[in-house]
């Protein structure tokens, strides 16, 4: 009987323990700041833990100290270390931790904009090597159409010399044409002058015969 009401109080006790929130103390206390080594001395100023000080006189139960402001003033040992406080070096972790988020976000704000910058630059290297490609084209059509085009400039002036070698030719032939149409038109009006003159002579001579018979 009474191996079950124990075997029943452990069952209870490990259920409520079970439930039981778990709860914390805080460093964060006040401590006083007396006039002299003991509690019937009185108290100047409540310090916050974690805060710094300057140690004048190390003593059993009691140690002087000087805070940053000048004041002096006694307090207990056990509440002096030379190490950091939790709670300070908590704070102080989670300064340097939102330092470094802080940095961590404008970094990736930088790498944000880098990235865009980078994928501008790409695509105005590949249209300026599209450009340079198309422009390496046409200068090579270009000079090949300039070496035709001085080429066929060559034969053009080279015709046009020879052009205005006839010319000058034809011009001649007309004229000696010319000279050689008035000629026979003379010769032929010289011909007919003179067959006219011959035929003239000729019947005149007829009748004179015939009036000497």
């Amino acid at each position: 009987m009474k191996t079950t009401a124990l075997i029943g109080f452990f069952i209870i006790f490990l259920s409520t323990a079970a439930q039981a929130e778990p709860m914390y103390v805080t460093n964060t206390i006040k401590i006083t700041l007396r006039t002299g080594p003991g509690t019937d001395h009185k108290v100047v100023r409540m310090l916050n833990s974690g805060l710094a000080v300057e140690l004048l006189e190390a003593g059993g139960d009691w140690s002087l100290i000087q805070l940053s402001d000048g004041m002096e003033g006694w307090i207990l040992s056990r509440f002096i270390s030379s190490d950091k406080p939790s709670d300070l070096v908590l704070r102080e972790l989670a300064r340097k931790y939102e330092k470094l988020l802080a940095r961590s976000t404008a970094l990736q704000e930088e790498n944000k904009q880098l990235k865009t910058e980078n994928e501008r630059l790409s695509r105005e290297l590949e249209t300026s090597e599209t450009s340079l490609s198309q422009t390496s084209s046409n200068y090579s059509t270009l000079k090949k159409e300039s070496t035709e085009f001085l080429e066929l400039k060559a034969e053009h002036e080279k015709a046009a010399g020879e052009l205005s070698k006839q010319s000058q030719r034809a011009k001649e032939l007309r004229e000696q044409l010319l000279e050689r149409n008035i000629m026979l038109m003379l010769a032929g009006a010289g011909v007919l002058l003179l067959g006219f003159i011959i035929g003239f002579s000729t019947k005149k001579s007829r009748r004179r015969s015939s009036l000497l018979t």
